[in-house]
């Protein structure tokens, strides 16, 4: 335990430093530029014990109320805006410190001007700041959920708060030292003025969700700051520990569990984890496991460049057209696999592009992810309408007996068989064989089967094709770049080459601006085209995305090459179809 606790608070400490708490900044800065000296105490303990309390009873408290799930983070940001309005109009600050200094127990206590008021927009930023998650956040979540009033989880929760809450003081104090030195606090009234309109712009930005993709935006442009941390949260240690307290002990076996609870015949495999360190939502508000409870829920982890999750797609669409009038919730999870799948407007394409009408949370980092001890893309999670998980299922397939489930929980639920929508009977089976080429990795990080003479080592260097191309295996010719996630095309004329045996191939590929490129295919014949490569082989290479490149009349032993006629691609990763 005393583990964990030292991990959580590291955490915390490195939250605060990452890019997440940029759209807090402004607040903490303005609550300790002006007022008496202790008031940036107050506000950092208000934030401290606010995110300690919600992050423990928000859930219950939204379940006992039978309140909306943003209700709370709406009451806070009233509260952010209501400061930021004091500063921007001072004859309202003198109200706000009555009205503030008569809340029960902090009037008596702090007659002084400016620190009820002070401890109250702590409270309020406690609500609103959603931090950069990692596998200990999302750890702490869930037990929040599961586990809410034993000492582990309010231990950790606290540990995780001061850690965060510490250099957030730093800030605010050395924030108010230096406006002090530059004598802006108390004699430039204008400078008062700026700080309120900017927590009023802050407020505003958090009412309409742009603050959470404005933090996803920063982290996925700005070095990964925790990345170290997440590598030592994932410790064999750490994950013991965290196994010991009842958290990422569910594997991946959809038979494993108690007995069926229920008519439906599945297994009762314990309390559905809660949505945890949600970046961003799309296509809805807002959602938690306990404001759905009445509901069936599926859990879909995806992400949008991987061919298995693009597959599985129209079938869990299909799912939520067919049975959301009868009680059926989808949440697709977010779960990115490469950088540019961090990005907010990347994810809302992607959507588009594939016709998504269900509810979609971005996982960036990992937390509802982990929350699951998920380890797939894609993975689907089957919850009840009383909020236990009853099935899990990873990978493609299988489609006909998701239904089925599906249909079971909801006539468990209440929902009379007869008036379901007719199920489907068949699937096709997933487009995989035994001898399928493996997906294959061009960054450094996870290439294998690299054949050019020269290694796959980082910063441009010429490369040749190898004499004689090993089965799965690829080379490149020209001059390559190697990152550890991709390999970038660095002028006009260079080529990838890949030994596959599939019918299908995809390259994920991405370019800043359109580069033409073409596809050929040689010891099979192409098939005519598909719908990214015309059928004289003209490929345009853009947005980030899968791109599907080959496909064959039938599974082949072939060599697919690609020829790209300018500078700036960059390749991460082949996947195939059979």
């Amino acid at each position: 335990m005393i583990l964990l606790l030292i991990v959580a608070f590291v955490a915390g400490v490195v939250t605060a430093v990452s890019p997440c708490v940029l759209p807090v900044l402004p607040i903490v800065l303005a609550a300790g530029a002006g007022g008496d000296r202790r008031r940036p105490y107050l506000v950092i303990a208000g934030l401290i014990a606010s995110f300690s309390f919600f992050t423990l009873a928000s859930v219950q408290i939204i379940d006992a109320l039978h309140i909306p799930s943003s209700l709370l983070r709406d009451v806070a940001i009233a509260i952010v805006a209501v400061f930021g309005l004091t500063l921007l109009l001072p004859a309202l600050s003198a109200a706000y410190e009555r009205a503030t200094a008569r809340i029960p127990a902090l009037g008596a206590r702090m007659a002084h001007p400016g620190l009820a008021g002070g401890l109250v927009t702590g409270v309020g930023l406690g609500l609103v700041w959603t931090p950069c998650a990692g596998p200990i956040l999302g750890a702490v979540t869930s037990l929040a959920v599961t586990a809410p009033g034993s000492a582990a989880t309010v231990a950790l929760v606290v540990a995780y708060a001061l850690g965060a809450g510490l250099p957030l003081l730093a800030i605010a104090l050395g924030g108010r030292t230096a406006l002090a030195r530059l004598k802006l606090r108390s004699a430039s009234p204008w400078a008062g003025r700026a700080l309120g309109a900017l927590v009023l712009v802050t407020a505003g930005l958090m009412a309409v969700g742009a603050d959470t993709a404005i933090s996803a935006d920063l982290t996925s442009a700005l070095p990964d700051w925790t990345g170290t941390l997440q590598t030592l949260e994932r410790t064999q240690q750490v994950q013991s520990a965290l196994n010991d307290l009842g958290v990422g002990s569910r594997g991946g076996s959809t038979s494993a569990g108690g007995a069926s609870t229920d008519a439906s015949g599945l297994p009762d495999l314990g309390s559905a984890p809660e949505f945890a360190g949600i970046d961003n939502w799309l296509n809805s508000k807002p959602l938690t496991m306990a404001g759905l409870r009445g509901k069936v829920v599926l859990v879909d982890f995806w992400t949008y460049s991987c061919v298995n999750c693009i597959r599985t797609l129209p079938y869990v669409e299909s799912w939520y057209q067919k049975y959301a009038a009868e009680g059926l919730v989808v949440v697709g999870v977010h779960s990115p696999e490469f950088a540019f799948e961090h990005d907010t407007g990347n994810v809302a394409a992607a959507i588009t592009r594939f016709g998504i009408t269900y509810p979609v949370a971005q996982d960036n980092e990992f937390a509802t992810w982990n929350a699951y001890t998920n380890e797939y893309w894609p993975a689907d999670y089957l919850i009840d309408a009383t909020g236990q998980l009853r099935n899990a299922h990873y990978g493609e397939g299988d489609y006909v007996q998701t239904e089925n489930d599906i249909r079971a929980l909801l006539a468990a639920a209440g929902a009379a068989p007869s008036a379901l929508p007719v199920a489907a009977t068949s699937a096709p089976t997933p487009p995989i064989t035994q001898s399928q080429t493996l997906e294959t990795y061009l960054g450094t990080s996870r290439a294998q089967q690299f054949a050019s003479p020269e290694s796959a080592t980082a910063g441009p260097k010429p490369y040749t094709f190898p004499g004689s191309l090993p089965k799965d295996g690829f080379a490149v010719r020209g001059t390559f770049d190697f990152q550890p996630e991709y390999a970038l095309a660095s002028a006009a004329g260079d080529q990838i080459e890949l030994s596959f045996f599939a019918r299908d191939v995809y390259l994920v590929l991405a370019a800043d601006s359109p580069v033409p490129a073409t596809v050929s295919v040689t010891g099979a014949p192409s098939g005519g085209g598909t719908e990214d490569v015309a059928a004289d082989g003209s490929l345009a290479v853009g947005s980030a995305r899968l791109y599907h490149l080959v496909h064959l009349s039938a599974a082949a032993r072939a060599t697919v090459t690609i020829t790209f006629s300018g500078a700036g691609v960059r390749a991460y990763a082949f996947t195939f179809g059979s």
